[in-house]
């Protein structure tokens, strides 16, 4: 069986027994233009129709690439549209914000980003929003907690479902 599909259908087992993705759901994938959120978004377009799944794409832009930033966007709503998915879009600059919130420029990036996926949510446009996290991105969850004094629940880092 070549890789890829072991790995889907190791996947598809997984969400199956967890029920994290139920049948009918309506999932928006969080897609940034990256490598991990473009091939999160491949698998579930190659297991939607085993999972009963309707999927839906995800983007915000956070404005702070300039151009770069305005091309991602236009990569993630061609990628939409290419596979015939609903396109939900949000822009912000991240930058303006972080400086009147005196954040730092990551975590108000981060929540504004989840504000915007919990407002899909919560109007009923989508049942929950799938977003893709590397190894690298588990590491540094679990740094940071560490370095801001964290209990159990910190040190597993980011967990399969929240919210």
């Amino acid at each position: 069986m070549p890789k890829k599909t072991a790995f889907a259908q190791s996947f598809r087992v997984h969400m199956m027994q967890t029920e994290i993705l139920r049948p009918g759901a309506r999932i928006g994938v969080a897609v940034s233009g990256g490598a991990d959120s473009v091939a999160l978004l491949h698998l579930l377009i190659e297991l939607r129709k085993k999972l009963a799944i309707v999927l839906s794409v995800v983007h915000f832009n956070h404005k702070l690439r300039g151009r770069a930033s305005e091309a991602d966007e236009k990569f993630v709503a061609r990628l939409a549209a290419e596979h015939s998915l609903q396109f939900f879009v949000a822009r912000e600059d991240i930058s303006a914000k972080a400086k009147r919130e005196r954040a730092n420029l990551e975590d108000a990036a981060r929540r504004a980003r989840y504000a915007f996926f919990d407002r899909l949510v919560s109007e009923g446009l989508l049942d929950k929003i799938a977003v893709a996290h590397t190894a690298d991105d588990q590491a540094e969850t679990v740094l940071a907690h560490i370095l801001r004094g964290t209990g159990l629940t910190g040190l597993g880092g980011i967990h399969p479902e929240s919210g």
